[in-house]
């Protein structure tokens, strides 16, 4: 069944402002004076601090350091930044802060989810009057992301933190390729002599190559868009109804092919019970060739590779397609964002806030980051390549983190530089990936009552992967698909489709 729902992206949008926050640093220190003249009028704006950085901050900033930065934000801004802490280890410290007369402007949350409890409030107004910089910001391409921000009637309650991102690439090892005298492959024939190379040719030697290392929903999101006319995800039949991608005929084809390479070795045998800090130890030990995982888990591998093996290069397979065209697919759009209280004092000073924030990357790296030239500095100010000095500031004052200036950013650390050329480069391009049938209806999806009317469908999702892998694997046969189909209908599928069908058409 697809995983690749709003929820789901959610998850994805909060791991991607976790990996912007948790930046390598040099132990540097330095004594820059700051000047503190406050403008006459100063504006406090309360924001709950759940960008995520704090959550992989080792510490707080220092006192003295936290007060510094709060005054050049004053000074440059006229908007005092009160920042509320989430405690650590979770706690429901939002709800109840929205339920209470406590002062709240802006938090990061899914917005169909606080727009349907009634938490928050519409914001085209405030950015149609002070929200230029923040319509500005973001690209065309991605303004499906605004669609996923608006109801029905076209009314926007919050800003987008990110677009749907292709986070799941084929990563081979070039300088293996180039050892075999192999070229980056363009084709799935091509790949599948490339990853046969590696497993006949053991080029970590020992036997202990591993071709390709590729879990399920990194195959369905990676690869599966290749033999499939439509990305990967629930698609709308020749009947008119909406259907999982498991009854589409060129996903079967794909699962077969998967099942072929499988029994030929070019998929990791231990790949369905790996876990991630399992995959990340066989690429830092130089065994894996190919990968079909979090492109994160190669990028930030890579320096640790190559302390063993100094010419260990991956690179993006970015022109591989498959019978049907390009291999990934963009999950749907996501929903998380900065929302504006329905109890927010200021909503006004909350746009304004933003607005000036998203006028000027300098502005969002002194929240972020903190001072210019006293926590961090620029190596290369052009491309706004940088450095962070110290740690003495933890980015409590973060608020609107954004894609968009992540991807005008790198660090000069080459351990990761790895990460930030494939989200600048790859991540957000749309020309090389395919979106699914439903990514721009499924954010006005009324899931509370898909929850209601389908109270087995985690049952259904789980049975539906755990039949997948025993295809993969061959603990079934593929001539058992037809009765893998007949399950599904027993299990409830009828029901599934007359419920997600209605979504869509209701949806439009």
């Amino acid at each position: 069944m697809s995983r690749t729902w709003s929820r789901t992206s959610m998850s994805m949008v909060m791991m991607l402002v976790l990996v912007i926050a948790g930046i390598g640093c040099s132990a540097k220190s330095t004594t820059n004076a700051v000047e503190t003249t406050q403008p006459s009028k100063v504006e406090k704006v309360y924001i709950y601090a759940n960008a995520g950085n704090l959550e992989v901050a080792s510490s707080f900033s220092k006192p003295e350091e936290l007060e510094l930065v709060r005054q050049e934000i004053i000074k440059k801004s006229g908007f005092e930044i009160v920042p509320i802490i989430p405690p650590k280890g979770g706690g429901d410290k939002l709800s109840l802060l929205l339920a209470s007369n406590e002062p709240l402007d802006i938090f990061m949350g899914d917005v169909v989810m606080y727009r349907n409890h009634k938490a928050i409030q519409p914001v085209q107004k405030l950015l149609d009057k002070h929200g230029a910089n923040i319509l500005k910001l973001w690209p065309e391409a991605w303004s499906d992301s605004w669609k996923a921000f608006s109801d029905k009637e076209g009314n926007v309650w919050g800003i987008p933190s990110a677009p749907s991102l292709a986070l799941k690439p084929v990563f081979l090892r070039t300088d293996w390729l180039k050892k075999l005298n192999l070229s980056m492959p363009t084709t799935i024939e091509e790949f599948e002599h490339v990853l046969q190379a590696f497993k006949e040719k053991d080029p970590m030697g020992n036997g202990q190559t591993i071709p390709l290392i590729a879990p399920v929903d990194a195959l369905n999101l990676g690869l599966a868009g290749g033999f499939m006319d439509i990305g990967y995800g629930n698609w709308l039949d020749t009947d008119g109804k909406i259907k999982p991608a498991e009854l589409h005929p060129g996903y079967r084809a794909f699962i077969e092919k998967m099942s072929e390479w499988y029994k030929k070795g070019y998929i990791y045998k231990e790949t369905y019970t790996l876990s991630s800090a399992g995959a990340r130890e066989l690429v830092t030990k130089g065994r894996v060739g190919a990968s079909l995982i979090h492109y994160s888990l190669i990028t930030n591998s890579e320096h640790q590779l190559q302390q063993i093996v100094p010419e260990a290069k991956y690179e993006v397979a970015a022109d591989l397609k498959g019978p049907q065209g390009f291999i990934q697919t963009l999950p749907d759009t996501p929903t998380l964002g900065w929302l504006i209280s329905k109890n927010s004092k200021n909503p006004e000073a909350a746009i304004k806030l933003i607005n000036w924030i998203y006028s000027d990357i300098e502005n969002y790296n002194l929240l972020f980051y903190g001072i210019k030239d006293r926590h961090w500095k620029y190596v290369d100010e052009e491309n706004h390549v940088m450095e962070q000095l110290n740690q003495d500031y933890a980015g409590e004052f973060l608020t609107a983190s954004t894609v968009a200036y992540m991807k005008m950013t790198s660090f000069s650390d080459p351990a990761q530089k790895p990460e930030y050329d494939y989200l600048s480069t790859y991540s957000g391009d749309t020309s090389r990936v395919k979106k699914g049938t439903t990514a721009d209806r499924s954010f006005l999806y009324d899931y509370k009552l898909i929850s209601d009317s389908l109270p087995n469908q985690a049952d259904i999702t789980r049975m539906t992967y755990e039949e997948i892998v025993k295809f993969i694997t061959g603990a079934r046969p593929m001539s058992d698909y037809d009765k893998f189909i007949e399950e599904l209908y027993a299990a409830g599928l009828d029901k599934w489709i007359e419920v997600y069908t209605e979504q869509y058409n209701n949806a439009k």
